[in-house]
């Protein structure tokens, strides 16, 4: 004992100050102040170090001593040391070096400190001292973590095997600390309720796993030793006396777990990956060596685990949860994981959406559980022997349940848990079925969140595709025996869903169900309609979803719905959507070509097929023109396309569309074939189409610029002896422009030819031969001779009457010609062409050559045409011809595009109305150009006057349906921000317009238009979002965006909306009518969604309170303010009387008396 005083005194503890000694006892050892600069300057001098390991080894000896007089306790050795300044000074060099890892110095000081403290532990009578402090004791355990903190510092150290050599260093002295310790762990006898026993089982955890272990050159040798010490350390803190395992203790390990499970999964680094690993190494360890003890604590560390929010919403933190949490429910047996994958089912019903999303994830994980899996048979296998008695009960209960069952009918749970025992899925064994699964995630389908729906739709689209038979029984339950499965109803749900991911998650979905043969489909009305999307990626998801479905299963129905789908987005304005089509077309079209004797695929025809059937030649050759700019064309596709021509009529017709596609990107290419083909068409007497004489044309006119001069010269007079004797077949323009490309310095036979033309015209000759002058003079030097021009005109003006409808159709076409040729022609025929539009009477072919030639006329003279937009516009009247109808739309629609036109008024109200058209052929172009092409600023600016104008008497009568429809596809469009201002200018310009007495009043139905609009659900209030904190990224912006649209809605609802409804109520009310109940109607929804805004303002009109009091009461409604018991009152409000405070209740039990002092 002298030695251990004097080498104390070394220190000179009594110079230490008292109150630094009180201040760290007064913090539980938790703050240590600087050291008094007296008192530094002393241990300056002193090797503290070296004391303290000399102070060790006397200690040391001290305790081994066999002498027998000198007692070996603290009630002496305290009399001679001041050891509270002793411990003070220990906690100091401990806390110090924790918070100095790197200083070698402070490190190596803290470390033999902690050694000194263990050996003042090892006296006895150290508790009667309060020589044992909890939380000196924890801070002590620190010093187990320095390898750890060391990697995680890694960037300080000059290189690697600096770290090395350190670290090294640190577990060698931590081999002598975990000796050290454990005879501490063994006296002190810790229990579960001591202070600070959490944070001493929490520092020996730490050392169970770390990234240190995959260092090269680290010494596992000692590495091993001190895990082996520290497994044995929690050993004798959780067991008893006995040496049974503590579930208390057991609980407060894995509660221990918990916080680094999460800081590893939250952190997506590598090292974190081991430390992950050497966790769930570490827990399989716990419950192989506890049982069943453990199970309990370990299932609710699970359950925490999924329960945690922390950083869930980035999805690299969510997965690296997920994969935690599975690997975790892997050490699991069969009851707890099916108690678990239960509760997991239950959690993704919850109100936080980070818990409905990892509870989504873990569902997900379990349906891709393979029946045959070896691993989860090996688990279910391995957990058998702990489970022996468990599962010989269980088979009791099952034998009894059994014998019950033959006496009773069988009884199926609702939430579908009871499975037949026989199948070998591990899912089943654990009494899960796949079916509660999966019908799990068809409900998260609908739920709130668009980042769950999304993930919902891809999980349903993955069940789809499981090749597990265990799913696919499972998906037959949840589609139920109607005709329209509930995952196809998921889908289409999801295809008109707010969130573009959810649409895109709902077009791969849908992809894969019109893949299975077992669901096919032939209506694709979904998929053709999100090609058209707003957002990019569902467009190209949905031109995904086609192309492959046509690649996978080729049939008509499905080349119609890419043609009326992707085939149009190559005009989209996104160049990656462009060349995404164009690389289907090159898939389905040009990769597929055979030669003809060849064995051939179908699927290329059944596509031109389906090109000359729509007529899309036009699209084909842009899809063409852009993978030549690829090098995708290639000169061989001549050949193997003419291998196919003089075989069926058909088929010339769609060889010849590619052959015209393709020619122009071919540099120097051999069209000899199709000179040998014209002249078959010309020489051959069959009946052929039209179309394939005028595509040969200009499939030769391709050629022309490279034919020898022989071919060239044959041709060219084919083509002049054609234009001399044949009246009309079609295709005379071609001829004649094919002709005076052959050789364009020798053009006089064109003006020569027309002038024979217009003398035997001029000579009353047939109309074929004024047709046949207006098509040479397209190329002729010499203008047209003017009077010419007068018989088109007179004939337009006044058709002979012995002329029949082919006569004057012609004679129109022919007028067009002109239009083409010159200005002055264009600018006196159109008003004539006009005219004949307008003509009801006249021949529906004459008048759609009308329109045809107004058409060409625009191409080049747009201010010429623009004059005669409002007979153009009359083409498009409900009761007008359907062909004409057709034909309107579609060529107003094509001049929108090529940017001709401008879609003004009154072409907007027109072109608009179309939106509502019972006429597929009609709607349709009109809802691609307002969906894709025309501006959303465009369609804001012209709203409100589209109510007017639709409800004004001089217009074209539209039904509220169609006029509501025509609205609804114009609100889709716009975006919040836009809605929010249609609702102020219908306010404004509308209602308050018809309240003010001086201005003038809109029509009442342009009134009830605007108040149905603003009742309606694009006119509400955005939905609520979540809570702050509970969503993902994409959810926190549309909040953001979602906050800012309904304050600025409830103040222009407040502003602008209320006010105009009390002042036009106040002007209608007494009329009554229609109006009046729709603004009774307006006034109950306003109060409905902006009640705390507006309720001031609406009781100020009582007459409308009671309206809509009576509305409400009519609807089934409660009174939604005021006093209930007087409807319509104008008292003052009672003034709030003071109250005081309620008396508490009296106690269900009588106090319990208190006994008398004797």
């Amino acid at each position: 004992m002298t030695e251990i005083v004097r080498e104390f005194s070394s220190l000179c503890l009594n110079d230490l100050s008292d109150e630094w000694v009180q201040n760290v006892y007064y913090s539980e050892f938790l703050e240590y102040g600087e050291l008094p600069e007296d008192y530094e300057s002393i241990l300056d001098s002193a090797n503290v170090r070296s004391i303290l390991k000399k102070e060790l080894k006397i200690i040391t000896n001290w305790l081994d001593s066999s002498d027998e007089d000198e007692t070996k306790c603290w009630t002496f050795l305290s009399q001679k040391i001041n050891y509270k300044s002793l411990l003070a000074l220990l906690g100091y060099f401990i806390d110090s070096g924790n918070k100095n890892v790197l200083s070698k110095d402070k490190r190596g000081l803290s470390l033999m400190a902690s050694r000194v403290y263990y050996k003042l532990l090892s006296i006895p009578g150290y508790k009667a001292y309060d020589v044992y402090h909890s939380q000196l004791f924890a801070n002590s355990l620190s010093s187990l973590t320095y390898p750890k903190r060391m990697i995680d510092q890694e960037d300080t150290y000059f290189n690697s095997s600096e770290l090395i050599r350190d670290i090294n260093r640190v577990l060698e002295q931590l081999c002598e600390f975990v000796a050290d310790l454990k005879h501490i762990i063994t006296n002190l006898r810790l229990s579960a309720s001591d202070m600070n026993f959490e944070d001493i089982l929490s520092s020996f955890v730490d050392v169970t796993g770390g990234a240190f272990v995959t260092k090269l050159g680290i010494d596992r040798a000692k590495l091993a030793r001190i895990n082996e010490v520290i497994l044995d350390l929690i050993d004798i803190l959780i067991c008893q006396s006995g040496g049974s395992p503590k579930s208390s203790a057991i609980q407060l390990l894995f509660k221990c777990m918990h916080p680094k499970l999460i800081a590893a999964s939250v952190d997506s680094r590598y090292n974190n990956n081991t430390l992950r690993a050497s966790y769930i190494s570490f827990c399989a360890l716990l419950l192989d060596k506890y049982g069943e003890t453990a199970m309990q604590g370990y299932s609710v560390l699970i359950q925490h685990l999924c329960y945690t929010a922390d950083g869930l919403e980035r999805v690299e933190v969510r997965t690296a949860r997920v994969s935690l949490i599975t690997s975790l429910m892997e050490l699991l047996p069969q009851k707890l994981f099916c108690d678990t994958v239960k509760w997991l089912i239950k959690l993704s019903t919850t109100a936080k959406v980070a818990h409905r999303q990892v509870a989504l994830e873990l569902i997900a994980k379990f349906l891709s559980i393979d029946a045959d899996s070896e691993k989860f048979n090996a688990r279910f296998g391995a957990q058998q022997h702990r489970n022996d008695k468990e599962d010989a009960e269980e088979k009791v209960s099952q034998d009894n349940d059994m014998e019950v069952d033959k006496e009773k009918t069988t009884e199926t749970d609702d939430d579908n848990t009871q499975l037949a025992p026989e199948t070998d899925n591990p899912l089943v064994r654990t009494r899960v079925s796949a079916s509660a699964l999966l019908r799990a995630v068809y409900e998260r389908a609908s739920d709130a969140s668009g980042t769950l729906r999304a993930r919902a739709l891809a999980v349903l689209t993955d069940a789809l595709n499981s090749p597990h038979n265990h799913v696919q029984r499972a998906i037959k339950d949840l589609e139920g025996e109607g005709t329209v499965s509930r995952i196809a109803a998921a889908a289409a749900r999801g295809g008109c869903d707010e969130r573009a991911a959810v649409r895109r998650a709902a077009a791969t979905l849908a992809r894969r169900l019109l893949t299975s043969t077992q669901r096919a489909r032939t209506d694709y009305a979904m998929l053709v309609g999100l090609c058209r999307d707003a957002s990019i990626i569902v467009r190209v998801a949905a031109i995904t979803a086609l192309g492959e479905l046509l690649l996978a299963a080729p049939c008509d129905a499905l080349v119609d719905a890419f043609l009326a789908g992707p085939m149009h987005q190559l005009a989209d304005p996104e160049v990656k959507i462009q060349e995404q089509v164009a690389g289907f077309i090159q898939q389905i079209l040009l990769d597929r070509l055979r030669r003809h004797p060849d064995a051939e695929d179908q699927l290329p025809w059944m596509f031109l097929q389906g090109v000359v059937r729509h007529n899309m030649r036009r699209q084909l050759q842009t899809a063409c023109a852009m993978l030549a700019k690829s090098n995708c064309i290639k000169a061989d596709l001549l050949e193997v396309g003419s291998s196919h021509l003089s075989h069926t009529p058909a088929r010339d017709l769609q060889s010849l569309v590619l052959l015209t596609s393709v020619a122009e990107h071919v540099r120097g290419a051999d069209l000899h074939f199709a000179l040998a083909y014209y002249c078959t068409l010309e020489d051959d007497d069959l009946e052929r189409d039209g179309r394939a004489a005028a595509l040969v044309l200009e499939l030769l006119g391709t050629w022309a610029a490279t034919a020898p001069a022989s071919d060239a010269r044959d041709l060219r007079q084919r083509l002049l002896r054609r234009l001399a004797t044949v009246t009309n077949d079609g295709c005379r323009p071609a001829c004649v422009h094919l002709a005076a490309q052959l050789d364009p310095d020798n053009i006089d036979w064109a003006t020569e030819l027309m002038q024979i033309s217009e003398r035997r015209a001029l000579a009353g000759g047939e109309v074929s031969e004024w047709v046949r002058a207006a098509d040479l003079s397209l190329v002729a030097r010499a203008p047209p001779d003017p009077a010419l021009l007068r018989l088109f005109l007179d004939a337009l003006a006044a058709p002979p009457p012995e002329w029949c409808d082919t006569r004057r159709a012609l004679c129109v076409a022919g007028a067009g010609r002109l239009c083409v040729r010159s200005r002055v022609a264009a600018a006196a025929i159109a008003p004539p062409l006009a005219a004949l539009l307008r003509d009801d009477t006249a021949p529906l072919a004459a008048r759609l050559n009308a329109l045809l030639a107004l058409t060409d006329c625009a191409t080049r003279y747009s201010c010429i045409v623009e004059a005669q937009l409002d007979t153009v516009c009359a083409c498009l009247a409900v009761g007008g011809a359907v062909a004409l109808r057709r034909a309107a739309a579609r060529a107003i629609t094509r001049l929108l595009l090529a940017g001709f036109l401008r879609l003004r008024t009154p072409l907007y109200y027109r072109y608009c109305a179309l939106l509502s058209d019972e006429d597929a052929a009609v709607r349709s172009p009109a809802e691609y150009y307002v969906t894709s092409a025309l501006p959303p600023d465009a369609i804001y600016h012209h709203f409100v006057d589209c109510i007017v104008h639709y409800n004004t008497v001089d217009t074209e009568a539209l039904s509220y349906d169609a006029r509501q429809l025509i609205y609804d596809v114009m609100l889709q469009r716009l975006s919040a921000v836009q809605r929010l201002n249609v609702q102020c200018r219908l306010a404004r310009e509308l209602l308050a317009a018809a309240a003010d007495e001086d201005a003038a009043a809109p029509p009442p139905a342009a009134l009830l238009d605007a108040i149905a609009l603003l009742c309606g659900p694009r006119m509400r209030l955005p939905k609520k979002p979540d809570k702050a904190g509970d969503g993902d990224i994409d959810d926190l912006q549309e909040r953001v965006t979602t906050n800012i649209v309904s304050h600025k809605m409830k103040r222009t609802v407040a502003e602008e909306l209320v006010p105009a409804v009390l002042r036009l109520y106040a002007r209608v009310s007494p009329q009554g009518g229609q109006l009046t109940t729709y603004l009774v109607r307006l006034a109950t929804d306003l109060l409905a969604d902006y009640k705390h805004e507006i309720e001031e303002l609406i009781e100020n009109d009582e007459e409308l309170v009671g309206r809509v009091r009576q509305f409400q009461q009519t609807i089934g409604l409660e009174p939604s303010f005021g006093n209930a018991r007087n409807l319509c009152t104008s008292a003052p409000h009672e003034p709030d009387t003071p109250r005081v405070r309620k008396r508490p209740a009296p106690r269900a039990t009588p106090a319990r008396r208190r006994r008398l002092l004797a």
